[in-house]
């Protein structure tokens, strides 16, 4: 046994005492007892057998109820730090190590803490902007990809919550429906039959937290590690970056404005396992599948038993000509798995989209996302399902395309009359633009200063697997009001100024 020292304890108990003088306002004086006397304990002042002071003692010393202490000791008791002997004390338990763990000598550190694929999917690019923004600092002025958050409905998604929550029944509280709520995939389902004429069966549909859910979870289940895999080139950074992860062996098909070169991509690579492709309106360029190239895609899908992952996240906004048809309306769907996503129509935050899978898919793809994801919150799909129902997308959606329009056409304006040193190459539709910058100009130079004038666009190098054809910008005009335009534009010219 060891008896309590008062000339050991004195200095600590000094602090002790001034340590809990200070203590926050908030907290007991409970709490301060034990808090202190554990970490005398664990600092090693009280070693393993020492008999700590009775609690009237300490009480007094402290000024404080005896009872007090005496929670506080049943604590430190009840967490194993002491233990207490009838007629005898209370004492420090003898199986406590000599030294707290952070006053032992730190090991070695390991200069890979990751697996090697751990290390992998660290190093995988997810968005064009990494290099010149936080990762919390994505939406703003120019951009990309990122509609216009005060366009949100609030007061119609607010009523509609509250007639979701008001008639909510109990079995909505539980583990949400792998599948998704069926109600939101019937809603999916006639959405697709008249936006896009895609029939669907709502059971071949799947509710998942977005398209980058829907594309990962694919490509986990049709790649092996190697496999080749089409992307487009330029094309969608975290698209591609879900192939990466699956340990795809990317090949880079040439994209231009008709979309995937889809000849190019025959050529090399005829055996891939999968091509990721957007034919309404690929990122960044805007090109869109003309009717040859798509029958070309799904013949040669058919051909080489090869799956297309179609992400079609923003076919709404069209700016020419009329909306272009889903992959997946020529084929039936049998090779093809369309991706959608509400985070252009209604708001990224949602974390809500879809997948429309061939049925000899479906159970293994929820199995798949089942092992990482329980499914989106029950309740947010519910809420999306009575904003359908109740008609209010679709109005929505095209009050939506209104503004964007003006915004496209008042930021192609502001550019040519502010910003000669940038040309605009307007695609036919999407929400984001490229401006070409003059041969050898720096784009991350560009980007930053522009950062510097609070405008978010991004280098157009970033989309290119390879050496970029040609240096520009990636920008955004859905967030960027009518009369913020002409600013932006100015700002932007110097920024291109400091190439």
């Amino acid at each position: 046994m060891v008896l309590f020292k008062r000339r050991q304890f004195d200095q600590y108990w000094t602090m002790m005492k001034h340590q809990f003088s200070q203590s926050a306002p908030d907290q007991s004086r409970q709490d301060a007892v034990f808090g202190q006397m554990r970490d005398g304990i664990l600092s090693g002042v009280f070693p393993a057998g020492t008999r700590l002071p009775a609690t009237r003692h300490l009480a007094d010393e402290l000024s404080v109820a005896r009872q007090t202490v005496v929670v506080a000791y049943e604590r430190l008791a009840a967490e194993g730090y002491v233990t207490a002997r009838i007629g005898h004390g209370t004492f420090v338990t003898g199986d406590l190590p000599d030294a707290r763990p952070a006053d032992r000598p730190t090991a070695p550190a390991v200069a890979q803490p990751l697996s090697r694929r751990g290390a992998i999917l660290a190093a995988i690019a997810v968005s064009a902007a990494e290099a010149v923004v936080t990762p919390s600092d994505h939406s703003g002025v120019l951009a990309p990809g990122v509609p216009a958050v005060e366009m949100f409905p609030n007061a119609a998604w607010a009523s509609c919550s509250a007639r979701v929550l008001r008639a909510m029944p109990r079995g909505m509280t539980g583990y949400p429906d792998p599948q998704g709520l069926p109600a939101l995939r019937q809603q999916i389902a006639a959405h697709l039959a008249a936006t896009r004429g895609l029939i669907a069966d709502p059971e071949r549909i799947v509710v998942t937290s977005g398209t980058q859910q829907a594309l990962r979870v694919a490509a986990e289940l049709l790649i092996d590690p190697g496999d080749p895999a089409w992307v487009e080139n330029p094309g969608y950074i975290a698209g591609r970056g879900a192939l990466l992860a699956a340990g795809a062996r990317l090949v880079a098909v040439p994209s231009d404005a008709d979309g995937m070169d889809v000849a190019a991509g025959i050529a090399l690579a005829p055996q891939a396992r999968l091509a990721l492709v957007a034919p309404s309106h690929a990122t960044p360029l805007g090109g869109a599948l003309p009717i040859g190239r798509r029958l070309a895609l799904l013949d040669w899908a058919e051909q080489s038993q090869a799956w297309l992952l179609e992400d079609d996240c923003d076919s709404e906004f069209r700016w020419e000509g009329k909306p272009l048809p889903p992959l997946a309306c020529l084929n039936g769907g049998g090779r093809v798995i369309y991706c959608g996503s509400f985070s252009k129509t209604l708001a990224p935050a949602l974390r809500l989209g879809f997948a429309v899978l061939p049925e000899n898919l479906l159970q293994p793809f929820l199995r798949a996302r089942t092992l990482s994801d329980r499914g989106p919150a029950t309740l947010s799909q519910a809420v999306l399902a009575e904003f359908m129902a109740a008609g209010l997308l679709g109005p929505h959606i095209r009050r939506c395309r209104t503004e964007y329009a003006r915004r496209r056409e008042a930021w192609l304006g502001a550019l040519t009359r502010f910003c000669p040193g940038l040309e605009p190459l307007a695609a036919p539709g999407g929400l984001h633009m490229v401006g070409r910058l003059v041969d050898g100009a720096d784009e991350m130079v560009v980007c930053a200063a522009a950062r510097r004038h609070g405008l978010l666009v991004s280098p157009l190098g970033a989309y290119f697997l390879g050496e970029p054809k040609f240096a520009g910008l990636v920008m955004g005009f859905a967030g960027t009001p009518v009369p913020r335009a002409g600013e932006a534009a100015r700002d932007l010219a110097a920024a291109v100024a400091a190439r």
